[in-house]
């Protein structure tokens, strides 16, 4: 298999002013990047300024802003309206916009082509996207890449905008995780390789059923081209039947597909390219689990499209360090463990990580804000792994009356409760696990805020349990 030089699509031309709607990350990024390059800016928000003491710097370099329920004034004379991934398409500003005929553009996508317009060479374009496993599929590639001697920028939705890296214009692997909000908004984003994890149900409070919600998802092939690479798992529909004009390269863990990388007598595998190899046994793997299995499938996949050298595979693979809040270890005593999975903010990531646990070994906190996720679905899983679930958070009663006669559940209400509680009840042997199915916004920023209060009041309960003798 080689990898020929693509036609880069043309990235267009900037306006002279752009609108942003949401000044997140993402949005502060974008507007600082903007001004760099001389175009006017204006930016909204629903939160008051108090909540902005950044405003002030970039009002001084003549940004307009309209803070507390933007007014249509925040278009009035925009070329494009940038929005958060937290805004929906349905807001009425989006709706202005569109009324007037300004395009509707992910910060990511304005992004993208001011850095395909600059750079000084060719840029190489991962994307992951996925309702489960794409930060860590998205990091794990990007350590593939840097152990291959490639200048990497990690960028997207895992944390960092790619706006924020537009001050330097040399070529780099950009591995970029993608949400379906974000891919909503995308018209011309063409990655060489983008990889579509998996595809549950899940973000039903903001799309109006499962199709719409997949169809989001399988944006990320839309503008790739024949030449470039479609990593799909075979083993989840409707993943597996994305449409997309680039070559298909799916991975499995039930066993060999063709063109592809899989699971076979406990050896992973790879046929990428048309040569099949055993690349590794899966018990090697840095991270263990069902579902860390898949995502590294999915790494190998990306890896082999993109010809990186066999060593820097078997090293990224088996040596990788995983994400923080993604069973993540952050307390031991007692021969109990306290271990964080806050980013299991959907019931299909809460069942897979269920997966790595002996039966009835853990007490379980769920809980948070309601997406409209099928709880009843992890009744099977909870009963199997769990002595004892703790609910938390707005979901909390749909949680109880999904699990009710599974397992014994008990409402501790709030974060603070549930990991006291959990410490009184933790026996020698057992996992005190936050996977919590829900999101964090009833009660946190964001599921890192949620995952640092579970792993400080973690440590304190540990730190105050009785020593063995």
């Amino acid at each position: 298999m080689s990898v020929q030089p693509r036609d880069r699509s043309t990235p267009g031309v900037l306006p002279e002013k752009v609108a942003i709607l949401g000044f997140a990350r993402s949005g502060r990024a974008l507007a600082e990047a903007l001004r760099d390059r001389g175009i006017s800016v204006s930016v909204g928000d629903d939160k008051p300024e108090r909540d902005f003491p950044e405003a002030r710097a970039l009002r001084e370099r003549g940004v307009e802003f309209f803070f507390g329920g933007p007014r249509e004034a925040l278009l009035q004379g925009a070329g494009w309206l940038a929005i958060s991934p937290g805004v929906p398409l349905t807001a009425p500003l989006v709706q202005a916009a569109r009324r007037r005929g300004i395009p509707v553009l992910a910060e990511f996508e304005i992004a993208w082509r001011i850095a395909e317009s600059e750079t000084e060479g060719e840029n190489r374009w991962v994307a992951v996207t996925g309702t489960n496993g794409k930060s860590t599929t998205t990091a794990w590639i990007a350590e593939v890449l840097r152990r291959a001697g490639r200048p990497v920028a990690l960028a997207g939705n895992i944390g960092v905008p790619l706006s924020a890296f537009l001050s330097e214009r040399v070529p780099r692997d950009f591995v970029c995780e993608l949400s379906s909000f974000q891919l909503e908004t995308m018209d011309r984003f063409s990655p060489r390789v983008a990889v579509l994890t998996n595809i549950t149900p899940d973000h039903l409070d903001r799309y109006p059923d499962f199709e719409t919600y997949a169809r989001a998802k399988e944006r990320i092939f839309a503008r790739q081209q024949a030449e470039d690479f479609s990593v799909v798992n075979a083993d989840s529909l409707p993943a597996a039947d994305a449409p997309t004009p680039a070559r298909r390269v799916p991975f499995s863990r039930a066993g060999p597909v063709e063109g592809g990388v899989w699971v076979e007598e406990g050896m992973i595998c790879s046929g990428v390219g048309g040569i099949s190899r055993r690349v590794l046994a899966a018990e090697k793997l840095a991270l263990p689990g069902a579902h860390n299995l898949e995502n590294a499938l999915a790494v190998l996949a990306a890896a082999e499209c993109l010809q990186a050298p066999h060593d820097a595979i078997q090293e990224g693979l088996t040596r990788f360090a995983g994400l923080p809040h993604r069973s993540e270890l952050v307390a031991q005593a007692r021969a109990v463990r306290w271990v964080d999975d806050s980013k299991g903010t959907n019931v299909e990531a809460t069942r897979k990580c269920l997966e790595g646990f002996s039966d009835g070994s853990v007490i379980l906190i769920l809980g948070g804000r309601d997406k409209h996720g099928d709880f009843p679905s992890l009744a099977r899983s909870v009963a199997r792994a769990a002595r004892q679930v703790l609910t938390i958070g707005e979901a909390a009663e749909s949680i109880e009356r999904a699990l009710s006669g599974a397992v014994p559940i008990e409402r501790a209400g709030t974060m603070e409760n549930a990991v006291l509680r959990a410490g009184e009840i933790a026996r020698p042997g057992e996992t005190v696990l936050l996977s919590p199915a829900c999101a964090s916004f009833d009660a946190y920023s964001n599921y890192e805020e949620r995952g640092h209060h579970f792993a400080t009041l973690a440590r304190a309960v540990a730190a105050k349990m009785p020593h063995e003798e």
